[in-house]
C-alpha cells in the first residue's frame, strides 16, 4: 500500500470510492471519484519524477495536461481507447458537479469507461512507483 495521506494512497481510495458509486448506480459521482483517482496518480508520478518546476502542476485539475507531463517523464503511453477516455475525465469532474448550461448526467456506459481507464492508470502507476495496488 503506498504511504497513507499520499497521493497515490488516495488515488487507490477515489478508485474504491469510484467503484462503490458504480454499484449503487450514482454513475455521476463514480466520473468524479474515478477523475480524481486518475488525477491523484498522475499527480504521485509527477511529484516522484519531476522537478521542482512541476510543482505549479499540483494544483491542476486536468487528466489530460498531468498525462502529457507524465508522458514527458517516461510514463508510458497508454492505449488509444484509454487515452479517449481521459480527455472526457475533466468533464465529467466538472460539468456532472455544477449546475449550469453544460451539466449532464452520467451513463452507465460512461462511468464504466471512467472506471476501465482509472484501474487501468493506478494499475500502471504502482507498478512504476513499486507500490502494491
Amino acid at each position: 500500500m503506498a504511504a497513507i495521506g499520499s497521493y497515490l494512497y488516495i488515488a487507490q481510495k477515489d478508485l474504491r470510492r469510484g467503484e462503490l458509486m458504480h454499484t449503487e448506480e450514482d454513475y455521476c459521482a463514480a466520473g468524479r471519484f474515478f477523475e480524481q483517482a486518475v488525477e491523484k496518480a498522475f499527480k504521485a508520478f509527477i511529484e516522484k519524477k519531476g522537478t521542482p518546476d512541476d510543482y505549479r502542476l499540483m494544483s491542476l485539475h486536468k487528466p489530460w495536461r498531468l498525462y502529457d507531463r507524465c508522458r514527458a517523464l517516461d510514463f508510458p503511453q497508454l492505449s488509444t481507447e484509454e487515452e479517449n477516455a481521459l480527455h472526457k475525465l475533466a468533464d465529467y469532474y466538472y460539468d456532472t458537479n455544477y449546475p449550469g448550461n453544460a451539466y449532464f448526467e452520467l451513463t452507465r456506459d460512461q462511468s464504466l469507461e471512467a472506471m476501465v481507464v482509472a484501474r487501468a492508470v493506478l494499475k500502471l502507476t504502482a507498478e512504476l512507483l513499486a507500490y502494491p495496488s
